[in-house]
């Protein structure tokens, strides 16, 4: 009997040094028994940076390691790529993690446990955990926390982050990341929200962790509020792909942005600054959320020229 092929997909942008990190923690990793391991490099910096970084490790690296120039901008169009080149290795099995990502020792050993357990016709989403710069605020820490939830709780969607997808999601159902603005972010909270409407449970595993390092310019309140915003956008068309009205989506966040700006100077004269911070990422992502619903997308992921 053959065994079953799983690719590991790594969609590399702008962050090439973290490459080699995660690179390095998958060499360490225990691999489940009787499955073929792939790890493909999708690399979406037309001039291929990613590749020596690639060639460097890949002599002594235990699993099978492709590189993959995928030169069209954008992260939808290179999570498709990673699609595209699991489909032609005839994998059962695509996995997704990010660039800036270090994963667990015994990470894809719970995740495929996991998916078997499920008979392998579910999504499996894993936990994701924060390894902030030293001297990071308690409240600027706080952001980028993952909620967790119990092993076997069914979501409404997911992110890339740290996903196991059985192919006939991609393959039977025909699913692909919109690229349509392949700069928004965002796209993996759409198309997992697809994937349940079609009727694919997607559902948790809390014992397959990875860990993403966060870059410390990441660590200020105009990236943050940025992302909040970018969050919202995102929220308003998934809400509005699952049925709800555009106008109870717009009086919603209306609502909840008007809120949090009366919120935020009552805690600051009240010398509460967390609070007034958290009250201010709220309002970011209202914001977006009220002129998402009508069809506007930021360009968070943009590259800088």
């Amino acid at each position: 009997m053959i065994n079953p092929i799983l690719e590991i997909a790594i969609c590399t942008y702008r962050r090439l040094q973290p490459l080699e990190s995660v690179l390095a923690s998958l060499s360490q990793m225990v691999a489940p028994e009787s499955m073929d391991i792939q790890v493909s490099v999708i690399d979406n910096d037309p001039e291929g940076g990613a590749r020596a970084i690639v060639d460097n490790v890949s002599a002594g690296f235990p699993f099978r390691l492709q590189y993959c120039l995928e030169p069209r901008r954008g992260i939808a169009c290179a999570r498709n790529r990673a699609i595209d080149e699991a489909h032609r290795q005839g994998a059962s099995y695509l996995v997704f993690i990010d660039d800036d990502e270090k994963v667990d020792r015994m990470w894809l050993f719970h995740l495929v446990r996991c998916a078997l357990v499920f008979n392998g016709n579910c999504v499996i989403s894993g936990r994701v955990r924060a390894l902030v710069p030293e001297g990071t605020s308690p409240v600027m820490a706080e952001f980028f926390e993952r909620k967790c939830y119990r092993t076997g709780e069914r979501r409404q969607y997911c992110a890339t982050n740290n996903v196991l997808i059985p192919i006939a999601v991609t393959r039977d159902l025909n699913l692909r990341f919109d690229e349509s603005r392949p700069f928004a972010g965002g796209e993996d909270t759409l198309f997992f929200t697809e994937v349940v409407k079609k009727g694919v449970e997607v559902v948790f595993c809390a014992e397959a962790v990875v860990y993403e390092v966060i870059p410390r310019e990441r660590i200020s309140v105009a990236w943050q509020s940025r992302r909040k915003f970018s969050v919202g956008t995102t929220q308003a068309l998934q809400k509005m792909s699952c049925g709800r009205r555009r106008p109870r989506i717009l009086l919603s966040g209306f609502l909840q942005l008007v809120a949090s700006v009366v919120k935020m100077p009552l805690f600051r004269l009240s010398g509460r600054a967390d609070d007034a911070y958290r009250s201010w990422l709220k309002a970011c992502r209202s914001a977006g959320i009220v002129v998402g619903v009508f069809g506007v997308r930021s360009d968070f992921y943009r590259p800088a020229s």
